[in-house]
């Protein structure tokens, strides 16, 4: 299991029919490039073109990004301790919606409502999950690894974006800087990897299991 193959297999399972209803009995804003989103009390948001990455708020790491179809502001919504901000890379596009028309939407909706709102959710702790996986190997090369696999696929998917690939990882691990930097050298001299203005370009030779 790894993020690329779980999110292809999201996106095909099309639960996006809600969105019609959303656009037009919600608000459009957006969140210009390297700006967070204010979460307004008594709304829901949706993104309809881009992505927010997770923080948390008391030291900026990066936990994730929102994923297509997410309900952000429901985890504050129910649980009033949670306490995230979500922060772009590139522009993003969202529409806000108030709490009664999403519990109209989704509560009240009918049966497939429910289930798209129950496959949204178990998608979100599915990815939680990877994403714990992935960030608890026992060296801090094995959490670097995936890491470029998982950059490369957002390179393709979120086009616009433009983090490079060693403040993508410092972000989301709080490994130093020093040790990401000389990862990612030893990793070009030795022809696994192109890098390009910072950026990661391709992976070039499978990456060694070991450093």
């Amino acid at each position: 299991m790894n993020f690329q193959d779980i999110h292809t297999y999201y996106q095909q399972l099309k639960i996006d029919s809600f969105f019609p209803q959303i656009i037009a009995e919600g608000e459009a804003i957006t969140v210009a490039a390297n700006k967070k989103l204010v979460l307004q009390p008594g709304y829901i948001y949706f993104c309809t073109e881009g992505s927010l990455s997770i923080l948390m708020p008391e030291n900026g790491l990066s936990i994730g990004n929102t994923i297509e179809s997410m309900p952000i502001g429901l985890m504050e919504r129910y649980c009033p301790l949670a306490k995230f901000e979500y922060s772009s890379s590139a522009q993003v596009k969202l529409v806000k919606i108030t709490f009664a028309a999403f519990d109209q939407i989704f509560l009240h909706g009918g049966a497939e409502r429910v289930q798209e709102l129950a496959t949204i959710l178990t998608f979100m702790s599915i990815f939680t999950i990877d994403l714990h996986n992935e960030r608890r190997q026992v060296t801090s090369y094995q959490t670097i690894r995936p890491m470029l696999y998982r950059y490369l696929y957002r390179q393709s998917t979120h086009k616009g974006e433009n983090e490079g690939l060693a403040l993508f990882i410092i972000r989301r691990t709080n490994l130093s800087r020093t040790h990401v930097f000389r990862v990612l050298a030893d990793l070009k001299a030795g022809g696994y990897i192109t890098m390009q203005r910072g950026k990661l370009v391709s992976i070039d030779r499978p990456l060694p299991e070991a450093y």
